[in-house]
């Protein structure tokens, strides 16, 4: 309750405060909530709760009184404290005998601020019952709920109409005992009395309508007849709830087990797949090796042949050794393309850095891809802005990163296209290398994929004897290992810009 509900009530720090109530025929006492015990009476109290004296009065006990009847005088205080007058019918036991009685509940405050009720009680004749009261039991008999008094020994006392059904038992020689299946719930239910909170289980029964599932509270009250302590217990079918509940259990286990069999196939697969890239690896690094070995040695006769180191040749079997040498040539790229990404996918890169300066390597693609252009009437425009800086690095590789991508930019470009490298820092003061072409393009959504091995940017016309798709990979899983960036800008018919990002932490001047 909030301090604002509180401050306009009456207050009385002394009991003698209230002598004038001596002098009404009404019953009135002060209960204090509190302290959970009565706080003072007028004479017609004493009267109604058969004691001798005011000292009496307040002495009586209630500490038996229910978690419920607790929480309904909270709750009658607070509701009359914002202003609704509170009127109830209840059975009050004075020394220990059951009587009926219209209350009229007042919130007050007594001696240190302490929450009390005012009570007006007008007591009704034992057989008498007012209209409220009816409805309430007229309530009780119609409501799916099964609501059941026992005696404080266990014997059935009294059951509504729904509990009956539901047991199928009219006679009164049933216990809780045998009703709940339990030899200890008395037990159970008694220890739970002294506590805030309410015995509560979900139990399983046997009913008329066979197994069920019920949730069962039970509470401590006393027998508006006898006076006696008495155990009210109220009970909710939840059978097919229950059932849901098992369903969904069995519904998550069964998805729990196709999971783990999922994953176990997804793993042995897993496994599989590297064994198999592994193998894979193997074998292009063995067959690498053993073809390049005949490679070279067609290579070499062949310029032999082409020098006329074993005599004179005419000019036909001039052209079909050059062809021989460049497709040989060509041949073996692609071989050493292939070892080099057998090499990448089994964790086997090793990169010999050291500190080298970047415009012998830029000079070398300068002068590499200057008669490519030529036989192509392609322009390549080479502007280097950085001067006399040291890259840390693998040298040999660096340099395959510049060729890969400069060879891919003349690849897809047409004749009299342009081509062009542009280094220079980014506003970071990163090394920024700028690989441009006006060639073909590529698909926007194939760009994300343009880098895996056995990609290529083309159409099937266009990447037609123009490698098997390991430049960019071979290139971008060496800018990874140097530490740096690669990305892709690029459009259909409107050229590539490709950019190498070098971090500044792999630079130092000269």
């Amino acid at each position: 309750m909030t301090s604002s509900l509180t401050v306009n009530l009456p207050e009385f720090q002394f009991w003698q405060d209230l002598s004038a109530f001596n002098r009404l025929s009404t019953a009135i006492w002060i209960f204090n909530i509190d302290d959970h015990k009565i706080w003072w009476g007028n004479e017609s109290a004493l009267k109604f709760w058969n004691a001798d004296t005011l000292d009496d009065l307040v002495k009586r006990d209630f500490s038996t009184d229910s978690s419920s009847v607790r929480r309904r005088l909270g709750e009658m205080f607070e509701t009359s404290a914002k202003g609704d007058r509170v009127e109830e019918n209840w059975t009050l036991y004075p020394n220990g005998r059951p009587q009926m009685a219209a209350l009229t509940f007042t919130p007050i405050l007594i001696e240190d601020k302490k929450k009390a009720l005012l009570i007006e009680a007008t007591p009704q004749a034992k057989d008498e019952l007012d209209h409220r009261t009816k409805r309430i039991l007229e309530a009780i008999r119609h409501t799916p709920l099964m609501i059941t008094t026992f005696d404080g020994d266990g014997s059935l006392l009294a059951q509504n109409p729904a509990a009956a059904n539901a047991y199928n038992i009219q006679e009164k020689t049933t216990t809780i005992e045998d009703r709940y299946n339990d030899p200890e719930i008395r037990k159970r239910i008694f220890d739970r009395h002294d506590t805030p909170k309410r015995f509560t289980r979900d139990i399983k029964v046997y009913t008329a309508f066979g197994e069920r599932w019920h949730t069962l509270t039970a509470e401590i009250g006393l027998d508006p007849v006898s006076g006696r302590q008495v155990i009210v217990t109220t009970e909710e079918n939840i059978t097919e709830r229950v059932k849901a509940q098992e369903e969904l259990r069995r519904l998550n286990l069964d998805l729990e087990h196709r999971v783990a069999e999922r994953t176990q196939k997804l793993t042995i697969a897993r496994q599989d797949a590297e064994n198999a890239n592994k193998s894979k690896g193997n074998f292009l690094a063995t067959m690498s090796h053993e073809l390049r070995t005949p490679l070279n040695a067609i290579i070499g006769f062949s310029d032999l042949l082409g020098h006329q180191i074993y005599g004179s040749i005419n000019a036909k079997q001039t052209a079909a050794i050059k062809d021989i040498h460049s497709s040989a040539q060509h041949l073996l790229e692609l071989i050493n393309e292939l070892l080099d990404a057998s090499t990448i996918d089994s964790g086997e890169l090793k990169l010999f850095e050291d500190f080298f300066q970047h415009d012998d390597i830029v000079d070398y693609c300068h002068a590499t891809f200057e008669l490519e252009a030529m036989k192509k009437d392609q322009t390549l425009i080479v502007e280097n802005k950085v001067k006399g800086i040291l890259i840390k690095g693998d040298s040999r590789r660096f340099r395959q990163i510049l060729i890969n991508l400069l060879g891919n930019a003349f690849k897809y470009t047409p004749d009299g296209g342009t081509v062009s490298l542009n280094i220079d820092y980014d506003t970071d003061n990163n090394l920024l290398f700028q690989i441009q072409d006006t060639g073909i393009g590529i698909e926007k959504t194939r760009i994300p994929d343009i880098c895996k091995a056995f990609t290529q940017a083309a159409s099937s016309s266009w990447a037609a004897g123009k490698g098997v798709g390991l430049g960019l990979y071979i290139a971008s899983r060496l800018i990874d290992a140097h530490g740096g960036t690669l990305t892709i800008e690029s459009e259909i018919n409107q050229g590539t810009n490709v950019k190498v990002l070098i971090p500044n932490n792999r630079i130092k001047e000269a």
